[in-house]
């Protein structure tokens, strides 16, 4: 691996926000002339994570710098096999940097396993969280919808969907919602409704957030179709059913766009300006990317399958929870008492 300075915490100017060029579907190539692409658009510092062939392609300076690693993580790649044999991985190497403080946040499009492997074997846990979550803003009726968790892990107890809504809350906070409404994903409304961890899950966040109480508010369980009404701020659900919620609402938004440019294209007389305004809310590239909660670091995780603008606006999400001060309020915000 090329060495860089030591850490930066002694002549910090601009943010450094590490990009991870490796182990997604797509071209290495391609991310990194899309992130040239936003020297203009923010004040920004970016280290490129790539191999040694890759960085022939684009230009290595002070405000674009590499890191060459000689192993990369496959999307194939068994997550904790590979962080055991592949220790100079991309991902790897850019959660250390992370942890030293040579970048102030980490994107990766790579092995969603391996990235949060790597990032709980070294970062810290933020207070009062004993597992991250993977959490991304989702369109509604009304404002972005924070849904947590997405696929960082399969299956969580009802302590974890608790702190799930706490960290939620905490990220709608720094976006403005000074008192965001949560809902549980479920089959029903119903407070008997679900499994036992999410009948467990009601109570413990009934009890903690009452409807009197200042922070939050528990709205209740909400059914999958009610999501998109927007009448809470932040939806708690564990991380396969969360998943299965993003893919399928990006899949049917895909589709709905889809058919809707193929008859206005067939119609003489139609504008296509009014159907770009909605691509833009309804697009999940337009979005900043899944945000890995729980862990003293800003993480970043893209679609494996993500394209170039999709990347970009992944690192536009990180710049703005560096300026945001993300890390330090939802720290201050797991903190205070309920």
């Amino acid at each position: 691996m090329r060495r860089l300075s030591k850490s930066r915490a002694s002549a910090k100017k601009r943010p450094c926000i590490g990009i991870d060029l490796l182990g997604s579907d797509t071209p290495p190539e391609s991310f990194a002339k899309a992130v040239l692409e936003l020297t203009e658009e923010i004040p920004c510092d970016f280290i490129f994570f790539t191999t040694k062939e890759i960085s022939k392609h684009f230009p290595n300076t002070e405000e674009h710098r590499q890191v060459i690693v000689s192993e990369v993580i496959t999307m194939a790649d068994d997550p904790l096999r590979a962080l055991r044999k592949k220790k100079n991985a991309s991902l790897c190497v850019g959660i250390k940097m992370l942890k030293d403080g040579m970048i102030d946040a980490f994107v990766s499009a790579g092995n969603t396993g391996a990235l949060i492997g790597s990032a709980k074997l070294q970062l810290p846990m933020l207070p009062g969280i004993s597992r991250p979550a993977l959490l991304t803003l989702l369109p509604t009726k009304h404002d972005a919808i924070a849904v947590l968790d997405v696929g960082a892990a399969i299956h969580s107890k009802a302590k974890n969907l608790v702190q799930f809504a706490k960290m939620g809350i905490a990220y709608q906070k720094t976006r403005g919602i000074s008192r965001p409404r949560v809902g549980l994903l479920n089959i029903g409304v119903e407070a008997t409704k679900g499994t036992p961890e999410l009948r467990e899950t009601y109570e413990k966040l009934q009890e903690l957030f009452p409807e009197k109480n200042s922070a939050a508010l528990f709205a209740g369980n909400i059914e999958g179709k009610a999501v998109f009404e927007g009448d809470i701020d932040v939806l708690v659900t564990e991380g396969f059913s969360g998943n299965v919620f993003l893919k399928t609402a990006e899949g049917i938004a895909a589709f709905f766009l889809h058919q809707l440019k193929e008859e206005l294209k067939a119609s003489k007389n139609a504008s296509l300006e009014w159907l770009e305004k909605l691509q833009k809310k309804l697009d999940y590239t337009e979005y900043p990317g899944a945000v890995l909660c729980g862990v003293e670091g800003i993480v970043v995780k893209s679609h494996g399958d993500s394209t170039p603008k999709a990347l970009k606006n992944a690192i536009k999400g990180a710049f703005d929870l560096l300026q945001n001060q993300f890390l330090e309020k939802i720290k201050i915000e797991l903190c205070t008492k309920k």
